[in-house]
């Protein structure tokens, strides 16, 4: 038995606790057994007391009082409760006794005497042939504050001893008994209780070896702390297996995202080493080499960015701010990028709303938003862009006439590597990661982003981002 267990240690503390218990229970028992018993015999030699002393009191002609023998014979049953009588005269003297005991062996003693003088009730303990315990009382017999008579009665404490014996016996079998099984049921509703303990030990040990993170742990039925610890260890799995798909999906994608431009700039350098070329040649494997250098710095750049926003170690530096002066300033340059694709982009409405935000972020957040309506708008098509301030929030809508998302696509337009149409994205140079970036910028803020789009009409997207006003509030 492994006491480094807690099954072992549960069942050790819960027999000890039993054992002391039991032992405590034990010694009272006896003690108070004991108690009654002793009261009893004296209640009892105190009747028969009694009615030797209402007996000695009639006036008989001779002594001993006629009938009193055979009284105490039926009456008190002296030969089955192992009892005697003895009276004395006031000067201690036998008058009268039963036939059944010696009474040399425990005669009449001076503080019974002295206390029968005052009127005292004295009980007493004897020992015959030094095993057999009598217990006696002598009780005064007065008349006008003189003392008449001395009554003792006695009886054997054999049974009682015998009594308080087997009691003993018993317990002394029986405590034993009890803390053997009491260790058994324990050891086994121990780990009954303790199974899914086991499980979880059994599911970690697994997951660790990293056998399967899909293992889960049955949560039985009675929600208790074994239960919740259960179900609390399926939820960490279930974020654990989660995480462990993104880090795969996110590896997957960013190799991909990087071997094509390594491709590329290997392809390119190959080709123009194997002959000698014009500087004219030179120069264009140059610029090309140098437009895939700047795309994998794009890449690895907003790489760093999720990855320091998943461990929260991207602080903004947020301060009063009116978003209206950040959306006209990426407006302006947006414009320019438009004017080339020959897209009109506007200003349906816009409001002056404070807020409390990095201005950096936020702006980065609405060009990439803007940027992406460019993009995928084709021709002569329309961007309008709206601010309002309406239920303590700042309401920013970017909606364009573009090629539009598919039903299926929107769950994952939020996702790294996300691309509609991948080979438009590559062309101009996305790393398909710009849109993860806008909702890490806006739930930063405490803000949310929805996308609404139908495939061939265009694409709608609407933040919410809390006014100042709001976040006090809040705050308070």
């Amino acid at each position: 038995m492994r006491f480094n267990s807690i099954q072992t240690r549960l069942t050790a503390w819960y027999v000890v606790l039993l054992g002391i218990i039991l032992i405590l229970f034990s010694v009272f028992l006896n003690f108070f057994l004991s108690q009654r018993l002793h009261e009893s015999v004296d209640n009892s030699l105190k009747v028969s007391a009694t009615v030797v002393a209402r007996s000695a009191m009639m006036k008989f002609t001779q002594p001993p009082l006629p009938g009193l023998e055979r009284f105490f014979e039926q009456f008190l049953r002296y030969e089955n409760l192992n009892k005697f009588y003895r009276i004395y005269d006031g000067s201690g003297n036998v008058g009268s006794r039963s036939q059944n005991v010696d009474a040399s062996k425990f005669p009449l003693t001076q503080a019974a005497y002295a206390d029968a003088l005052t009127g005292k009730t004295t009980y007493e303990t004897f020992q015959i042939d030094g095993i057999h315990p009598i217990r006696v009382i002598t009780m005064p017999v007065l008349r006008d504050q003189d003392l008449v008579n001395l009554i003792q009665v006695g009886t054997s404490l054999d049974s009682v001893h015998e009594t308080l014996k087997n009691l003993k016996i018993f317990l002394f079998t029986t405590v034993p008994l009890v803390l053997l099984m009491a260790t058994l049921l324990g050891r086994l509703m121990a780990r009954r209780a303790l199974k899914p303990v086991s499980k979880i030990i059994q599911t970690a040990r697994e997951v660790g070896g990293g056998v399967d993170l899909s293992k889960r742990i049955p949560v039985p039925e009675v929600q208790d702390e074994l239960g919740q610890l259960a179900a609390t260890f399926n939820d960490m799995m279930d974020r654990l297996e989660r995480s462990f798909s993104q880090v795969r999906q996110f590896s997957s994608d960013a190799s991909h995202e990087l071997r094509t431009p390594l491709t590329v700039l290997q392809g390119q350098n190959e080709l123009v080493l194997n002959k000698e070329r014009d500087v004219r040649e030179y120069q264009e494997v140059i610029s090309s080499n140098l437009e895939e250098i700047n795309y994998m710095s794009k890449v690895l750049e907003d790489l760093f960015i999720l990855s320091r926003s998943d461990e929260n170690q991207i602080q903004l530096d947020c301060k009063p701010m009116n978003l209206r002066e950040v959306i006209d300033e990426v407006f302006g340059h947006a414009q320019a990028l438009a004017d080339e694709k020959n897209i009109k982009i506007s200003i349906a409405f816009l409001e002056p709303v404070q807020i409390n935000g990095d201005a950096v972020r936020l702006r980065q957040m609405v060009w990439n938003i803007l940027h992406n309506a460019i993009k995928y708008t084709q021709p002569g098509g329309q961007i309008k862009i709206s601010l309002e301030d309406k239920e303590g929030s700042a309401f920013l809508t970017v909606q364009d006439t573009g090629i539009g998302i598919t039903e299926e696509h929107l769950p994952n337009i939020f996702n790294r590597f996300f691309r509609v149409d991948k080979a438009r994205s590559r062309e101009e140079g996305g790393s398909g990661l710009g849109l993860s970036i806008c909702k890490h910028i806006v739930e930063a803020h405490r803000g949310q982003i929805e996308v609404e789009s139908q495939l061939g009409k265009g694409t709608k997207f609407k933040i919410r981002l809390p006014k100042i006003s709001t976040l006090k509030s809040s705050k308070a």
